[in-house]
């Protein structure tokens, strides 16, 4: 890979505006186009400058990339610094946080890139670029660590309250709303997601009065559609043999590609990697987007999997979503930290595909959302949580998490975001306790 050019303060005051236009060029086609349609040459012709001089500022489409995520992040910091949202540093300030974060989404709809669809289709390019958005992440954690220091300060936070842990959560938790927003192409996800949020920062209040959390609003839900059609065991027509040879090309298609990547993983390197022949593979799959559309199907399979295992049972207690948090971190060596959720990952690389394969992936999360929604439900009639607690916004909740701390986790290189955001889902689950309320649960768990 060609090194990338000089920093920008090393060029004249001629070369940096060029350069400042270049970039700002290359967001607005990316911002047109998407990544898939992004490529140099449309770059050069907005920015009206030769191939010569765009290589003079980015070396190749990977440093210019680089470059847009640069920017991208003083977009989400700029946000967050909005004089509408006073310092963040009071409950007031984020709960109008969470209303902007909506009024945002509202505005640049679900073709737009933005940090946290860039993320998830960029986090396998390169480790250049994987670097990059981890500083991202990193500064946008700072920023708010600042504010939730201040909050601690100012008596509004408890003392036990840790500024870091809090910062991760609503990085990780913000980063899932954004990816599955994204795949629903609904706002449900963000609303569920700055609504828990808020509340689980409010669990840390000094104030008691504060520390109820605000119910959150109830955006219409998307109609489920079924994929169960790709699953690999739903075509009669095959042989036992049959059925097994596609598996296994199945199989072998989403271990390509959660190794490599979606979009770095061919039909041919696919075929060789499975043992089949060209003739074979286009026998059981009409093109790379049927076969896709059956790893999808697996992962679905793999997730449901693992939620069910015995030692989960239902999913119907606190220590019983205690003992998942414990399940995804002996994942962060194996999985997590190789290539991030093998579900969600798929998902970050395939938000600018077609509405059809975007359907597949928001109904696996509906059957990942109904395994806690139906275990929360339980403990609702049980009398382990309170009336007003919503299983639905809790199970949606709890998804957000695992998919914006498995992210983060694999872009930083390091299990702490995830730790952090997981533990905080299970405690905002707790804060629903007919007893926790009136003891603060943040209080007591940082």
């Amino acid at each position: 890979m060609a090194a990338d050019p000089p920093p920008s303060q090393e060029f004249t005051a001629k070369g940096r505006a060029t350069r400042e236009r270049v970039l700002s060029s290359a967001a607005q086609v990316l911002l047109s186009e998407g990544l898939s349609g992004f490529n140099l040459e449309k770059v050069r012709h907005a920015a009206a400058v030769s191939g010569s001089q765009l290589s003079h500022y980015f070396a190749d489409r990977p440093a210019l990339i680089r470059g847009i995520l640069d920017r991208q992040i003083e977009v989400v910091l700029d946000f967050h610094r909005q004089p509408k949202l006073g310092g963040l540093d009071t409950f007031d300030d984020f709960e109008r946080w969470a209303d902007a974060n909506l009024r945002y989404l509202r505005a640049i709809g679900y073709a737009s890139p933005t940090y946290h669809t860039l993320a998830g289709q960029l986090a396998k390019a390169d480790a250049e670029t994987r670097q990059t958005l981890a500083d991202g992440y990193w500064r946008w954690v700072a920023l708010l660590e600042q504010s939730f220091q201040r909050m601690v300060d100012r008596g509004v936070l408890v003392t036990t309250a840790q500024p870091r842990h809090l910062a991760l959560v609503v990085v990780a938790a913000h980063q899932g709303a954004g990816t599955m927003a994204f795949a629903y192409r609904q706002e449900w996800p963000l609303v569920d997601v700055t609504s828990f949020i808020v509340n689980y920062l409010r669990t840390f209040a000094v104030d008691p009065a504060e520390r109820t959390p605000r119910k959150p609003r109830r955006p219409r839900l998307r109609t489920v559609r079924d994929n169960s059609a790709a699953s690999a065991g739903g075509d009669t027509r095959l042989t036992d043999k049959g059925l097994a040879t596609r598996a296994r090309i199945i199989e072998r298609a989403a271990g390509l590609m959660f190794e490599r990547g979606v979009h770095a993983t061919s039909l041919a390197d696919v075929r060789k990697a499975s043992g089949v022949s060209g003739s074979q593979l286009s026998h059981y799959f009409t093109d790379k987007r049927d076969l896709i559309r059956h790893v999808i199907a697996l992962r679905t399979d793999d997730v449901v999997r693992l939620h069910t295992q015995p030692s989960l049972g239902q999913l119907d207690s606190l220590r019983a979503l205690r003992a998942w948090t414990a399940v995804c971190m002996a994942d962060v060596e194996p999985v997590y930290l190789r290539g991030g959720c093998v579900y969600g990952s798929l998902t970050g690389e395939l938000l600018e595909a077609d509405a059809g394969t975007l359907d597949y992936l928001a109904a696996g999360y509906d059957r990942w959302i109904a395994l806690f929604r139906n275990g929360l439900r339980v403990m609702r009639r049980r009398g382990d949580l309170t009336e007003s607690a919503d299983p639905r916004h809790l199970a949606g909740s709890l998804v957000a998490a695992h998919q914006g701390g498995t992210l983060l986790t694999y872009a930083t290189g390091t299990a702490e975001p995830l730790q952090a955001v997981l533990n905080a889902a299970i405690d905002y689950v707790e804060s629903f306790r007919p007893t926790s309320r009136a003891a603060g649960v943040g209080t007591r768990r940082p």
